[in-house]
């Protein structure tokens, strides 16, 4: 998932960006149960990998928003 940060444009929103990371998260999670049953350790170190990229995702548009509220800030 990759995703740029606008405010006020029609990409999406730092809220619908984390949601949709959330979302992401918690069907891995969901998915590693069911991995962790069948006693699939490979598997389950795949859903961990895309958990841990769902996090960056997270971190990048946190970065990306401080990024874009300070150069509005220095505009005014």
């Amino acid at each position: 998932m990759d995703h740029r940060l606008t405010l006020g444009g029609k990409l999406p929103s730092f809220s619908e960006i984390f949601t949709e990371y959330l979302s992401d998260i918690s069907l891995e999670v969901e998915a590693i149960k069911l991995r962790n049953i069948r006693n699939d350790a490979e598997g389950v170190n795949e859903h961990l990998a895309r958990i841990d990229s769902a996090l960056k995702g997270i971190m990048d548009a946190k970065l990306a928003l401080a990024e874009n509220l300070r150069k509005s800030q220095n505009q005014n």
